[in-house]
């Protein structure tokens, strides 16, 4: 919406392609998409605004999601604030069955990187993966490895994703539980 005015300037409607004007007449928003649960960020140097979207309707069950809800869902995307055009999206989590969604928004900095300056931005995730991305590009300034995961364990109809992005940036997640973890309620056991 116009800040002054209050007229309606654009809609980005994942469901509809990212459309960014209302529906057709008798027909509405797209429903159980890929929504916005927490803030978005403005970036008044570059003119974008970045989205950090949440999962589709249910939040852990899958195997009737779009390829657009799949491709968007967990997702960070970054829109031309003026227009409504996507710009970029970078996805945190593949086919997230699990409500990983993003839970915060965005940081914008100007990142030291070979002895200069990158327009940033730092995108923590629910899995305690930190992603630091190009402002302009979405493209992260760190290598992102595509790990290996398993695939079972889910309902019979549902599926999983082979593979799972982890940040060559920093992280704040905990090692994996070995069976020395497991064992003894006291320092005696």
């Amino acid at each position: 919406y116009d800040a002054v005015t209050g007229e309606l300037q654009w809609v980005w409607d994942l469901g509809q392609g990212g459309s960014v004007g209302e529906p057709p007449e008798g027909e509405t928003y797209t429903r159980g998409t890929p929504n916005m649960w927490t803030t978005a960020t403005g970036d008044q140097e570059l003119g974008y605004v970045y989205l950090p979207l949440g999962n589709s309707s249910s939040d852990y069950w899958g195997p009737d999601r779009s390829e657009a809800e799949n491709e968007y869902a967990s997702s960070l995307v970054a829109l031309d604030a003026t227009t409504g055009k996507e710009i970029w999206h970078f996805q945190t989590v593949h086919h997230d069955v699990w409500d990983y969604d993003l839970g915060s928004q965005v940081t914008l900095v100007d990142f030291p990187k070979d002895g200069g300056t990158v327009p940033a931005l730092i995108l923590p995730s629910k899995q305690g993966q930190i992603y630091v991305l190009n402002r302009e590009t979405g493209e992260s300034l760190f290598p992102v490895e595509e790990r290996e995961v398993t695939t079972t364990g889910g309902a019979e109809t549902e599926f999983m994703s082979p593979t799972q992005p982890y940040s060559g940036y920093a992280n704040v997640t905990k090692p994996d539980l070995t069976e020395y973890d497991m064992w003894g309620m006291s320092p005696l056991d």
